[in-house]
């Protein structure tokens, strides 16, 4: 059954929650039953700071314009996003599972890395104390990373001609730093 957005948010950064309202935002102007990982992308990429986009412009394939490359992904995700069923709106709109699996393979994997132990300890200590719910909040990088492995997000990309290795590449490899790069 999917997870309502609201449920979800609780899983994420303040900047991952506010991608995830824009994604959700997308998804009810198209008069979408769920919101899913291509409403998460097109959220992504009209963000005016957008890591992804600037992942993109460092990975694109040099033998078209930067624009015409950028011009084919809006065109693929617009596509896709079409595809998606429409339906009568809810109140509070579910994320899709594949999506959720996204969010939850990023607490995973942020999990496994050495540079968070001491947060984690802190999250476990404070959940023993407290009756609450508790969990990783997801990056926005991680979270990220983590779509760009779904296979719809991935064709769309590929149709665009860009690789979604490439993309997670230039996500990890951002001002030298490989950091990222450790759960891919």
């Amino acid at each position: 059954m999917p997870t309502p957005v609201s449920v979800a948010r609780h899983c994420l950064t303040p900047k991952a929650a506010h991608a995830l309202d824009v994604a959700e935002a997308v998804a009810r102007r198209r008069g979408h039953a769920q919101t899913t990982s291509p409403h998460v992308v097109s959220a992504l990429l009209s963000l005016p700071s957008s890591t992804l986009r600037d992942a993109c412009a460092r990975a694109r394939n040099s033998a078209y314009s930067p624009r015409l490359q950028f011009k084919a992904l809006e065109l693929c995700l617009s596509v896709s996003l079409d595809r998606v069923p429409s339906t009568q709106l809810v109140d509070d709109l579910p994320v899709s599972n594949s999506l959720m699996a996204s969010i939850k393979l990023s607490q995973a994997n942020q999990q496994r890395q050495p540079e968070n132990f001491h947060l984690f300890q802190q999250i476990s200590q404070q959940s023993t104390s407290s009756s609450s719910i508790s969990c990783v909040k997801v990056e926005l990088q991680h979270l990220i990373l983590s779509i760009l492995d779904d296979p719809v997000v991935s064709r769309v990309f590929a149709k665009a001609g860009f690789r979604s290795s490439e993309i997670k590449l230039a996500i990890g490899t951002r001002d030298g730093d490989f950091k990222y790069l450790k759960m891919a």
